[in-house]
């Protein structure tokens, strides 16, 4: 039995071929300091004060107190990231946390998050519904700390993310969201202004980015997997 998945969300359980190009996968990590990934620091990286939207599918398993999906930086001072912190959405602009939104339910399961601001309005997203709106004039501007995706800049065990990533995109210079809309049901394509997107489709191609850049992402012990978990919400 082989799971058919659509974005990385399992669609239905029916027998297809091992090749079928539907078939995708995940980023996995442990939650410890052992799993991350690095992308090195450029101007493709740094949204300024212009529009922009970052968005990702996860399942989430880690009990630690501050898991980062992403983070630009280390707290108290990250430039940019989003942690998840007892039930609160936070994101990091220019070094301090904004709590943008209750979460709700949303470990052991799939889930799709967004962030987008657009002007001066910040936005937050769960499932394609408004978790929270700010406003937000922060110059994102950091040129010399690397992103890094499960765990801040400098490494820390409780911000150490477990659980799986998929279909990460970061967009520079629009906001793709800034009402409630429906979740992609496919794997991501690239639009205009994508300066990054990590699909996971393959084991060969877990850190392979899709935006058409070519970034370099660094692997530090993250591995991939195939999709059996239950339906998208």
């Amino acid at each position: 039995m082989i799971i058919r998945a659509l974005h990385g969300i399992v669609s239905d359980t029916a027998t297809v071929a091992a090749a079928d190009p539907a078939l995708v996968g995940t980023m996995e990590f442990s939650g410890t300091t052992s799993d991350y990934l690095t992308i090195a620091n450029d101007a493709d990286l740094r949204m300024s004060t212009g529009d922009f939207t970052i968005e990702w599918w996860q399942y989430q398993t880690d009990s630690n107190s501050s898991p980062r999906v992403f983070s630009m930086g280390t707290y108290p001072n990250a430039d940019i990231g989003v942690s998840l912190e007892s039930s609160t959405f936070y994101f990091w602009a220019g070094g301090g946390a904004i709590a943008l939104g209750s979460l709700g339910s949303y470990k052991n399961q799939w889930v799709h998050f967004a962030v987008s601001r657009s002007g001066t309005t910040l936005r937050s997203f769960k499932n394609g519904s408004l978790l929270s709106s700010t406003t937000n004039s922060t110059n994102f501007s950091n040129s010399s700390t690397a992103l890094r995706i499960a765990n801040e800049s400098s490494v820390a065990t409780d911000a150490a993310f477990g659980g799986y990533l998929t279909n990460f995109h970061w967009v520079k210079g629009t906001a793709l969201y800034t009402a409630n809309f429906s979740t992609p049901k496919t794997p991501i394509s690239p639009v205009a202004n994508t300066k990054l997107l990590l699909l996971a489709t393959t084991s060969g191609a877990v850190t392979s980015d899709s935006s058409g850049l070519g970034k370099t992402v660094t692997n530090t012990g993250v591995s991939w997997r195939a999709f059996n978990y239950p339906t998208m919400p």
